[in-house]
């Protein structure tokens, strides 16, 4: 998670965005949704953020918290980047206007790579357009090779919250 985490900061100055990242200190998000919600409330307020360019990712467990977010609030987010993760296949229907591209190994011994299959599934049944990349060789630490791939945050920096369905249909 090191790893992962560095080469979000590094890109930090390269991309020109602010990163925050909350850790999730109980067992699941649910005990902890509520401050989660309040904290990107008030990161939305700050003067310097663009409301239009806010991007979602998390990797494990921040993979669910990911797909849980984005779900409760869809309007905030201009992607989405869940990684080893999965949801809630009820609230797939309030993706359908977000951006998704979701990863997972499949030698996944943590997380089975099923969970990312299905929310993809999920939302995709439901008209969204959830691009899921799966790493043949990859264990649960697939977001090494996830965030150190440009193509991703090149990716994810194509979406504001001024949704264009034919630029998400093109990527």
């Amino acid at each position: 998670n090191n790893i992962s985490f560095l080469n979000l900061q590094k890109r930090q100055t390269e991309r020109g965005y602010i990163l925050l990242a909350p850790l999730c200190s109980v067992n699941n998000w649910n005990e902890v949704m509520s401050s989660v919600i309040e904290l990107v409330g008030e990161a939305r307020t700050w003067n310097f953020i663009q409301t239009k360019r806010v991007y979602l990712t998390g990797n494990s467990m921040g993979g669910y918290g990911t797909w849980e977010l984005g779900a409760l609030r869809p309007d905030w987010f201009a992607a989405i980047m869940p990684i080893c993760g999965g949801g809630i296949g009820w609230m797939a229907g309030n993706l359908v206007d977000v951006p998704i591209r979701t990863f997972h190994g499949l030698c996944d011994d943590v997380v089975d790579p099923i969970e990312s299959m299905q929310m993809a599934k999920a939302v995709n049944r439901r008209g969204g357009h959830a691009e899921l990349i799966l790493f043949p060789s990859l264990n649960h630490n697939c977001w090494e090779t996830a965030y150190s791939t440009e193509a991703n945050y090149d990716w994810l920096f194509t979406f504001t919250t001024d949704r264009d369905k034919t630029l998400v249909e093109k990527y």
